[in-house]
């Protein structure tokens, strides 16, 4: 028995208002109309009624349209009952708004019913109503009831249960007989069971298979075809997902021991920390305790009174005893002293009893002579050191400067040169400042030319055309006093330049165009309001201007061999009057190469920049500087080039000026030299007459010596009584100033040692500091540390210790805060990392959150940890791969499986005659092994067949590591970061019908012999795929309907949006036929233009008509042996 649709009813469904009714006779029925008229409408009411709700609508006209149907962009549920005709932009909000034919502010509802029957005449209904609330936005707001019916009903009364929005009860009452399903796997069960779709619970995917058919997607091959329309999701797929599923415990596990693992990497530090904390607040407290930081009286102040009084003491006592032995040695050594002077005295007198006069008068003199000659020889050093080698080195016309002060005849000559130098001093100092004077003038204008040349550098820099910097700083202060741009206020020079071919012109043209180049231009309509702001400026120069019309047309192609045919032009709203005012005769000079060119009508001009108008010439410029040109480039390369010689003759001049200089130093240095000779005297450096005169004297103390022995032996004995009596003398001055010394610091010790002492009792009498037991020995630890190197028991270094220890401490306090605030940052900041990665409503992130984390740390290092690696490796070793066999032998088994089903769809492609000539079709599967493939499954096997039992821990983690990456690839995209990518590896590795090729191969049904093999669709005309596909998934289908057994199917209705749209009327008819041959009722939606190729071999015409004004359809049924010319006109058309 077999079910075929017989009446399609659509109540406001897309453009089709009230109620339609669609019939459905004969083995074809072919629905047209033109584009938009609503042919995909009713093929997608069926698939409303028939599918699940996630499938795609409009498969045809929805083909550039990604993703889900039902969605922004495609065609849905709730645009096809309220009738979306367009969107439109709203003009005051700017957002889309959707025309609609109803609904819009109001609810509305539908209905989609279509009534089969059967080969005995009976009938089944399938039912599905719709209310759309007027606030509803998306398809899931729709209220939506399924019902069927045995027999026939139709929607003309359905109106009555629209208040009751469609309730069961309500529908009981009008329909007797109905059943309503709460849910579509309800309804889908009774459709599939009562009309015969599906096999063995197959129903589902017969429907699945019939919703591809219906959408046409276009494939490329037989094998994407194939796997699209008939293959199902292999099942390796919720394999690898139970597999993922079990490992996921596993993978908890080791991410909980990892977990324990970074915590205690994270918070291992928190102990040591916490050390160095406490130790230094117990630093922090014994520096407070001494009153590093207080003022007043403290420990501190105390303990360094008490230690200075203890140095002062001792000082004291070690004065005292100094003092009594310093007194004992000065008065023996004043005894002595009175012995030497006694003895001296008599010996002294004894001497000039024998005949002494005579030698003492000489010891005076000599005595005296040798001072003199001390004070010759020194005057004589420094004439010799800086007088006269200047002379020497820089007067060759001086006399022997050596010998000059050998005798008083040499002296005298050098006196006389240096007069007549200095009578020639005048005359050379001021020959000197002349040159000098000279070089500082030809110095001025070389140093003006090289600040001209770097402001005008400056200004070029900031600006691209080649205009002196004088011009542009006229052209900004009229801008700013007219409130124009300087883009608005152009010279001619910055809007031309000479054409890159054209360059060896560039003087002429700057010759014929120097006048007009620094004409600044103002726009027209700007030219009243600049002159009355400029006017009351006072400008530093004269600026040219002239209000010029913008846009002006381009007057044409110039004639190359003038002027303005050799310029380029810049893109301006300028350009146009620029090139008019260029072309202008009286500007656009004719070009020779020499002056004989230059006789001739008309303004011309010569390479060299000479000029002729008739008899009128000129030649030369006012400024060698070129300054037309869009950019400065090479005008700054000049500027660069002239700063360059500027600077090396400015270097010159600079040389000059320094040796004019030294010149002038060396001379004054002579003048004072001379000026020291001309007034010496020889006798100032006569050191050989005073050698003359002392060895004169002696020579008679040693006559008077020789001729009286006593004398001598006196003279001897005075000699060594008064070194002894000056001795003795030395010894005493010593020792009394010593003495003195001793008293005085006697004096002050005892004045120091009253004042310690008076504050030392005062802090003792008040009681308030207490030095605490210990803080003695470790504040003299510290002085000694403080003293280092030296002795801590210097009096006089007491002061600087001192210092050196309250600084010290002070730092220690500084040290201690300072590593008490690091170690807070520190636990604080890894307290952060810590809630950041594992927050917990009971931690906080101070340091004095340490007692909590210290306690977390304690459990990791106790049990924690310990307990994670126990459990993760108890896991592990129960895992041992055994969830990834059932994945094994999916993979395997789907192959299998794809194989087993080709067997019944070949079966039934043997029964039916294929091609003109009655071939036979049957498909092919071809396993392929892809690399990765292999990868992926000697992975898979070594995986699920290892044991863990017996590894290493580090054995463990690889095998972990190995497992886990091999997992990720089996996972969904949702899971891992990356969809694109893993969604690619996912499918290509578990799809097992990417692991296999399908092709079709057509044979003769006779000899078996093959005729052609068919892989690709686009290699066959649109005729002959289409056939091919109609015999491909026509008996794909008959299998998944489970009719393949019978000799027709049970299920008959095939629906085909826009099918045989590029086949002929020969292969049209064969495709029909084929689906005809299996047994199927098809129901096709073509366009216009197809209707001639396909009407043949159609049953019955429906044709869609669409009101342009009102978006309304409505269906005519045209029979297909009308004879009227007027139905046949619209059966053609």
């Amino acid at each position: 028995m077999q079910w075929r649709a017989s009446l399609l009813q659509m109540v406001n469904w897309g453009g089709f208002g009230g109620l339609t009714v669609v019939p459905l006779r004969g083995d074809a029925t072919m629905i047209s109309g033109a584009s938009g008229v609503g042919k995909s409408t009713i093929l997608d009411a069926y698939t409303a009624l028939m599918m699940p709700s996630d499938t795609k609508f409009n498969g045809a006209s929805n083909d550039a349209v990604a993703g889900r149907a039902r969605g922004a962009g495609q065609r849905n549920l709730l645009s096809y009952l309220r009738g979306a005709v367009d969107v439109i932009d709203d003009p005051r909000t700017g957002r889309p708004v959707e025309q609609l034919l109803r609904g819009k502010g109001s609810d509305t509802w539908g209905a989609i019913a279509m009534t089969f029957v059967n080969d005995r005449g009976g009938r089944f209904t399938a039912l599905r109503t719709y209310y759309v609330p007027r606030r509803a936005t998306r398809s899931g707001d729709v209220q939506m009831q399924l019902a069927t019916q045995e027999g026939a009903l139709t929607l003309d009364l359905l109106e009555v249960a629209v208040p009751e929005r469609f309730h069961a009860h309500t529908l009981k009452k009008i329909f007797p007989g109905i059943r309503v399903h709460r849910t579509y796997a309800e309804y889908a069960a009774v459709l599939h069971a009562r009309l015969g779709i599906g096999a063995n619970g197959d129903g589902a995917k017969a429907l699945r298979l019939l919703a591809r058919i219906q959408a046409g997607n276009q494939v490329r091959s037989v094998d994407e075809l194939y796997k699209d329309m008939v293959l199902e999701r292999p099942s390796t797929f919720a394999a690898a997902d139970r597999a993922i599923e079990h490992f996921d415990d596993l993978d908890t596990a080791h991410s909980a021991m990892r977990t324990e693992e970074q915590k205690l990497e994270l918070l291992g530090p928190i102990t040591e920390l916490h050390d160095r904390k406490v130790a230094a607040t117990r630093r922090l407290d014994e520096l407070d305790a001494y009153g590093v930081t207080k003022g007043g009286d403290t420990p501190l102040r105390m303990w360094l009174l008490r230690a200075h009084l203890r140095l002062i003491e001792a000082a004291v006592a070690d004065n005292r005893a100094e003092r009594a032995a310093a007194a004992d040695e000065l008065s023996a050594t004043t005894s002595v002293e009175r012995t030497h002077l006694a003895d001296l005295e008599a010996a002294q007198e004894a001497h000039r009893a024998a005949g002494g006069a005579t030698l003492q008068s000489l010891a005076l003199s000599l005595e005296q002579e040798q001072v003199v000659r001390e004070d010759r020889l020194t005057r004589r050093t420094i004439f010799q050191e800086r007088m006269l080698p200047l002379i020497d080195a820089t007067d060759a016309h001086a006399p022997d400067v050596d010998g000059a002060l050998l005798s008083s005849e040499a002296f005298a000559v050098l006196q006389l040169h240096a007069r007549q130098w200095l009578a020639g001093y005048q005359r050379e100092q001021e020959r000197l400042r002349r040159e000098r004077d000279a070089v500082l003038r030809s110095q001025f204008p070389l140093s003006q030319r090289q600040a001209e040349l770097r402001r005008e550098r400056a200004s070029m820099e900031g600006r691209a055309g080649r205009m002196p910097a004088r011009m542009h700083e006229l052209r900004a202060e009229v801008a700013r006093a007219s409130g124009l741009g300087l883009d608005d206020l152009p010279f001619v020079a910055e809007l031309v330049d000479v054409a890159a071919e054209e360059a060896r012109w560039r003087t002429a043209i700057e010759t014929v165009l120097g006048a007009s180049a620094r004409m600044m231009l103002v726009p027209l309509q700007h030219l009243e309001r600049f002159s009355s702001a400029i006017d009351g400026l006072h400008l530093r120069g004269r600026l040219v201007f002239e209000g010029v019309e913008l846009d002006l047309p381009d007057p044409g192609p110039a004639d190359p061999e003038r002027v303005g045919g050799k310029l380029a032009f810049k893109d301006t709203p300028f350009t146009g009057w620029v090139r008019a005012h260029v072309e202008e005769p009286s500007r656009n000079a004719l070009c020779v190469e020499s002056a004989e060119d230059l006789a001739g009508p008309g303004f011309r001009v010569t390479l060299a920049g000479q000029t002729r108008n008739g008899r009128r010439g000129a030649h030369g410029r006012n400024d060698a500087r070129s300054i037309i040109g869009f950019s400065n480039e090479d005008a700054i390369a000049d500027i660069d080039a002239e700063l360059a010689d500027l600077e090396e003759q400015l270097d010159a001049v600079s040389a000059e000026l320094g040796q004019l200089d030294l010149q002038a130093r060396v001379l004054e240095r002579q003048r004072t030299s001379y000026d020291a000779v001309a007034t010496a005297r020889f006798d100032d450096f006569d050191v050989d007459g005073s050698d003359r005169r002392i060895a004169h004297l002696e020579q008679r103390r040693s006559v008077i010596l020789e001729s009286d022995d006593r004398l001598q032996a006196l003279d001897t004995q005075i000699d060594d009584l008064t070194a002894r009596l000056e001795e003795a003398r030395r010894a005493r001055y010593g020792l009394e100033q010593r003495q003195r010394e001793l008293n005085a610091s006697h004096a002050e010790l005892v004045d120091a040692e009253d004042s310690v002492k008076d504050r030392v009792h005062a802090i003792e009498e008040d009681g308030t500091v207490v030095i605490g037991p210990g803080q003695e020995e470790a504040l003299a630890a510290e002085f000694a540390a403080a003293a280092e190197p030296a002795d801590p028991h210097d009096l006089a270094r007491f002061a600087e210790t001192s210092q050196r220890l309250v600084q010290r401490l002070r730092e220690a306090v500084t040290d201690a805060e300072a590593a008490v605030r690091r170690v807070d940052e520190d636990l604080v900041q890894i307290f952060r990392v810590y809630k950041f990665q594992w927050d917990s409503p009971n931690l906080g992130s101070t340091a004095d959150s340490y007692p909590d984390y210290a306690r977390i740390l304690e459990d990791i290092q106790g049990e924690g940890l310990a307990a994670r690696r126990a459990e993760w490796r108890r896991r592990l070793t129960e895992w041992s791969g055994q969830d990834l066999v059932p994945l094994v032998g999916a993979m395997a088994a789907c192959v299998e499986e794809i194989e087993d089903r080709l067997e019944p769809i070949n079966a039934i492609l043997r029964r039916l005659e294929f091609g003109a000539s009655g071939d036979r079709l049957r498909i092919r599967l071809r396993r392929l092994a892809p690399a990765h493939v292999q990868t992926f499954m000697r992975d898979l096997r070594t995986l699920s067949s290892g044991s863990t039992t017996a590894l290493t821990e580090e054995a463990l983690e690889k095998r972990f590591a190995e497992l886990s990456s091999f997992m990720q690839q089996l996972r969904k995209p949702s899971q891992v970061g990356d969809a694109a990518t893993t969604l690619t590896n996912r499918e290509r590795l578990l799809d097992v019908r990417r692991h296999v090729e399908i092709s079709a191969e057509r044979y003769d049904h006779a000899t078996g012999e093959l005729r052609a093999t068919y892989r690709t669709l686009g290699e066959k005309s649109g005729g002959e795929s289409q056939e091919l596909v109609a015999f491909i998934v026509g008996s794909a289908l008959r299998f998944r309907l489970g009719d393949e057994m019978r000799s027709r199917p049970r299920f008959a209705p095939v629906f085909l949006d826009e099918g045989f749209v590029k086949a002929d009327s020969e292969f049209a008819g064969r495709a029909v036929q084929a689906w005809r041959g299996l047994g199927f009722q098809l129901i096709v939606g073509v366009p216009l233009d197809k209707v001639t190729g396909l009407e043949p071999h159609m049953d019955a015409l429906l044709a869609i008509t669409k009101n342009s004004a009102t978006h309304q359809s409505w269906i005519t049924p045209i029979s297909a042996v009308d004879p009227r010319p007027e139905a046949k006109e619209i059966n053609t058309g």
